[in-house]
Order: C-alpha cells, then sequence, then structure tokens
C-alpha cells in the first residue's frame, strides 16, 4: 500500500489562474516563481536606481537660470530703493504687520501639526492612500475573482496581467497630469475632485453584479469596472502630485518637505490597512459563501469527498481542503446555486467608498490659515525668542 498524500484538484473555475482543469497537484510542491521575480524586479530597481543618482549633479558654483540673471543686472531699480531705503523699510513693516501670509511666516512642521488643517490633509492623505494601495495590492486577483467565471474567455491571465499594467500606468499618469491641472484650478479644487472617487467604488459591486446577472450586457461591465479602477488610481497617484504644493500653499515653502514627511504617516497608516482590509473582508466574504454552500450539499456526500464531516468545516477551508469551488459541484443542480466568488469584494468596496467619502469632507473642510492663526503663530514665536 502506497503512502496517503495531500492533492489538489483543479475545478473548472481554475485554469483562469493558469492551471489546468482537472490535474491533481501535490500540495506544497511546484514552483510559484515568486524568488525569482524579485530578484529580477529588485536588480531591475536597484539598476534605475544607481543610474538615476550617477545623473544628478549639484550646478556650478554661482549657476543661476538666465532669466534671473537678466533680472539681477539690472541697475536702475536698485539705486532708487536705495535712495529710499528708510521710507520703504517702514512701509514693509506696516505691510507685515497688516497683511501675515503663510509664506511670510513660514510655518514649521511643529507648529503646523497644532493646526487643524493639518490633521485634515492626514485624512485626505490616509483615505485615498488605502483605497489606492488596496486596489494596487490586489489588481489581478481582483480582475480574476470578480471575471474569470463570469467572462472566462475575457479575463483570461494575460487580460488579468494586463490590467495591472493599465493600473500601474493610471498611477504614473495621475502623478503627471493631475499636478499640471492643480496648477490651473487650485490644488483645493483637485483634491475636491478626487471625491468622485467614493462613489466610483460604490458603482464597482453593482458593475460586478451585472456582469454576473446580465450576460446580455457583453463586455461592458468589464469596461466599466476597468475604467472606474483606473480612474481611482489616477486619482490616487494625483495625491502625491498636487499634496506637497498644496501644504507649501497653506504652510510656506520653507518647511513644506518636514510637513509633508509628517502627512506621510497617513500614507504607511493605509500602506498597512489597505490591503489588509482588503484581504481580511474578502476572507469573510469567502467564509460565508463556504459556510452557505456547505449548509445546501448532503452530510454524507460532503463526508465521502472530504474525508471529515461537516463539523470540521472550518478546519478544512482554512486548509484550503474545501473551496467555493469544489462545493459547488456537491451542490444538488435542481436549486440552481451560481458561483458567488464574484460578491467577495463587495463590502469592501463599500466600506473603501465610505472611506473615500470621509476623505473628501476632509478636504472640502482645509481651508487656509486663518489671519488670527498666523498671528499667534508670530507671536508665540516672539514670546520664545524665536
Amino acid at each position: 500500500a502506497g503512502e496517503m498524500k495531500e492533492v489538489v484538484v483543479a475545478a473548472g473555475s481554475d485554469p483562469a489562474r493558469g492551471i489546468v482543469e482537472g490535474a491533481v497537484y501535490l500540495v506544497g510542491t511546484g514552483d510559484p516563481g515568486v524568488t525569482a521575480t524579485f530578484l529580477t524586479l529588485g536588480s531591475c530597481y536597484g539598476g534605475l536606481l544607481a543610474v538615476a543618482a550617477m545623473a544628478c549633479k549639484l550646478p556650478p558654483i554661482g549657476f543661476s537660470p538666465a532669466s534671473t540673471a537678466a533680472t539681477a543686472s539690472l541697475p536702475s531699480d536698485s539705486a532708487k530703493i536705495d535712495d529710499s531705503s528708510d521710507a520703504l523699510k517702514k512701509e514693509v513693516d506696516s505691510q507685515t504687520k497688516a497683511d501675515l501670509t503663510p509664506e511670510s511666516v513660514q510655518v514649521t512642521a511643529s507648529e503646523a501639526t497644532k493646526t487643524p488643517q493639518f490633521w485634515l490633509l492626514l485624512g485626505v492623505m490616509a483615505g485615498n492612500a488605502t483605497a489606492g494601495l488596496g486596489i494596487i495590492s490586489s489588481g489581478k486577483l481582483l480582475m480574476s475573482d470578480c471575471f474569470s467565471v463570469t467572462m472566462p474567455e475575457v479575463a483570461t491571465p494575460a487580460v488579468c496581467a494586463l490590467f495591472v499594467s493599465a493600473l500601474a500606468g493610471a498611477n504614473t499618469a495621475g502623478r503627471l497630469k493631475w499636478g499640471l491641472i492643480g496648477d490651473r484650478i487650485g490644488r483645493r479644487n483637485t483634491l475636491l475632485a478626487f471625491a468622485v472617487t467614493s462613489p466610483a467604488c460604490a458603482m464597482i459591486p453593482i458593475v460586478i453584479a451585472a456582469a454576473a446577472g446580465s450576460p446580455e450586457l457583453g463586455s461592458s461591465p468589464l469596461i466599466a469596472f476597468v475604467v472606474l479602477m483606473i480612474w481611482i488610481i489616477a486619482c490616487y497617484g494625483g495625491l502625491f502630485a498636487v499634496m506637497p504644493a498644496y501644504v507649501a500653499d497653506l504652510y510656506g515653502s520653507s518647511n513644506a518637505g518636514a510637513i509633508m514627511g509628517r502627512l506621510l504617516c497617513g500614507y504607511s497608516a493605509a500602506a498597512i490597512a489597505g490591503p489588509g482590509m482588503l484581504a481580511t473582508l474578502r476572507s469573510k466574504g469567502d467564509w460565508a459563501a463556504v459556510e452557505d454552500l456547505a449548509s445546501k450539499v448532503d452530510p454524507s456526500k460532503f463526508e465521502a469527498t472530504f474525508g471529515a464531516s461537516p463539523e470540521r468545516l472550518h478546519e478544512l477551508w482554512e486548509k484550503k481542503t474545501v473551496t467555493i469551488q469544489n462545493l459547488l459541484a456537491l451542490v444538488p443542480p435542481e436549486l440552481g446555486i451560481t458561483d458567488p466568488t464574484h460578491t467577495l469584494y463587495s463590502n469592501t468596496f463599500y466600506l473603501m467608498s465610505g472611506i473615500l467619502g470621509v476623505a473628501a469632507m476632509c478636504s472640502f473642510a482645509t481651508r487656509p490659515l486663518s489671519r488670527a492663526m498666523l498671528e499667534s503663530i508670530a507671536k508665540s514665536r516672539k514670546g520664545r525668542g524665536a
């Protein structure tokens, strides 16, 4: 008698993930290619960084742009300024007292954290980044889970990989284009435009359900899904194009880098929360679907198939022995049960929509620093002898 070993049998919906239908795979065997992939990516990334670093040069001593040099060479205005320096000094002093601006005050990072604007911007950063990072981290899985069953001939491994590339392109385009748009319409208005990502996220489960429930729509739901995803990721990329300039507008340019560094704490939190939230909610959705399907399977048939009673369902599910696909094969056909895989992300997208809505409200609530606040900062510096 041979030794018993645990195996995985590919179900009908699995070929879209790149394996052969009906094939038997020994658990723990095979090479997923993760090591080779990351070695290749690391080598390419390190090489590009090295080339870019070597290309960065400091300007020659005394260098200035031609326009600046031309302006500095005009002597007539400087002579007039020297002739009336005392009068101008008094005028500048009076204007400084009358018109405090972020650029004249140059708010420091520690002072910025004491303003409500800083915490609102932190909410904008964390909210938009949570959705963006959650989608980017699971792009291929999202496309596969949502459309491999309803559109197996379209949602092939090649198309899923192309979708990931499209998300990367949207991220890059957002960083390049939104900055230019922000220069034209204003940074706050640009951040408000990102609010459209909230209803876009809420529409994604509807689009996915339409693909499953209305085959007559053809590939239209898939196209709508891709467009909505690209818009969300483009806005996520634009966040990093607009936010540094917006920080400089609010607090002055001198300390914008330090303030932006503190705001990136929101991005760090989003890097953990976004992918973690998506994985957790997907897992909960998968378990709920498995539990529901198992309740419709005859217990004796279940035990004969999996070698264990239905009472051990959770243990078998955690080991991936029991999945949605192999339970569907056991459910009586007369019940008309369809594959629920496309519904696994519904709660995730609704939650992301809410988070993006909160980020939009933070954007709307952000206003320039008031005169009173700037005066308070200036007075506190005098009190400290700064």
